[in-house]
């Protein structure tokens, strides 16, 4: 009786202390392996702010998938440069008055032709009435008075196509209008065929009245392109105040367009670095970039005291030669950095930083 009492004692022991271990085992897996919910935190970190910097982490495949590309800053040289405003002239006053000069030029010489006559039929009608009368006096006036009404037609003639330069001069000056007088001038035909068209652009008071022989100039798509100096401009804008002055440009550019002028100022050449103009992307309200601070790390930078140039942007702070910056893919960053951590879509914000 008291060996099988014995035996359940035993047997009950051995299950409370099997119990327990199993309670044990399962406790200290559950510390190994603290599941999904326990490493939720450790994967948000996608978005950080490291001293200030916002910072971005994408994998390389991420990356590949998104077509994020970078490319390293390189040094650049910049000359200071005087903003100037303008537009696009009407050439078709030119063209009016070129075609009625030709006209002119034609009506002149056939009133020197009609005059070389004349004068020949006067000077043979005044020998003959000298000589005895050998001519009535009445033929005398009559080829005399032709003779006068002709050459009364070739000074009119003639002041007429005189008439017509100085219109020419005063509306565009000493060099369009010898452009346009010129019936062989290649320049002129530039005009005519809008290959060029010709702008006036007024620098502001105070920037230096010597106009630079070459000007970069923007217009509609903020492209720039070269413009070369024509002459002083005969007139000026009467809503700009400041020097005149003319410049060709090779672009087919519409009438009446406004254009931004930018005139290299006197003074050294300053060195910094160069942004393309595709690494920029806008967020409240400013310019910014993404620099790759590790393979997997891009971090936003502002894009302060910027100079424009061509390409791009010209700065002399916060970036240096060699800084590897996001030149494709740049908005997918900021999109990927405003995208709700945790994939909810409350609270999101727009790339210009405005809540929807």
């Amino acid at each position: 009786m008291n060996s099988r009492l014995v035996i359940k004692r035993l047997t009950l022991l051995i299950l409370v202390l099997g119990m327990a271990g199993m309670a044990g085992w399962l406790l200290f897996q559950d510390k190994r392996d603290p599941g999904p919910e326990a490493a939720a935190p450790a994967a948000a970190q996608r978005v950080a702010v490291v001293n200030g910097v916002t910072v971005l982490t994408l994998d390389a495949a991420t990356q590949a998938q998104s077509g994020i590309r970078t490319e390293p800053l390189s040094v650049a040289s910049f000359q200071p440069e005087t903003v100037a405003y303008g537009s696009v002239l009407d050439v078709q006053p030119l063209i009016d008055l070129r075609a009625r000069y030709f006209s002119a030029l034609a009506d002149a010489g056939t009133a020197r032709a009609l005059l070389a006559a004349s004068r020949q039929e006067y000077e043979r009608s005044r020998l003959l009435y000298q000589d005895d009368q050998n001519v009535s006096l009445k033929t005398y006036q009559a080829v005399r008075a032709a003779y006068l009404s002709d050459q009364a037609r070739a000074d009119a003639a003639a002041i007429a196509a005189q008439s017509i330069q100085a219109a020419l001069r005063q509306q565009f000056g000493a060099t369009l209008g010898r452009w346009a007088l010129d019936s062989r001038s290649t320049e002129c035909a530039r005009l005519l065929d809008r290959r060029d068209v010709v702008l006036r652009v007024t620098v502001p008071p105070g920037a230096d009245s010597e106009a630079p022989a070459r000007i970069q100039i923007s217009a509609n798509d903020n492209r720039r392109l070269p413009a070369y100096l024509v002459s002083p401009s005969p007139q000026s804008d009467p809503v700009i105040q400041g020097s005149a002055f003319m410049y060709r440009v090779a672009a087919p550019i519409a009438t009446g367009t406004t254009i931004v002028a930018y005139l290299p100022a006197a003074g050294q050449t300053t060195r910094g670095t160069r942004i393309p103009a595709g690494a920029v992307v806008w967020y409240g309200g400013q310019p910014w970039v993404y620099l790759q601070i590790h393979s997997e790390r891009f971090g936003r930078y502002p894009l302060a005291q910027k100079a424009p140039m061509p390409g791009g942007y010209f700065v002399t702070q916060g970036f240096k030669a060699g800084d590897r910056v996001v030149v494709s893919g740049a908005q997918l960053l900021l999109s990927e950095e405003l995208r709700p951590q945790g994939g909810s879509s409350a609270g999101s914000q727009d790339p210009d930083g405005d809540s929807i």
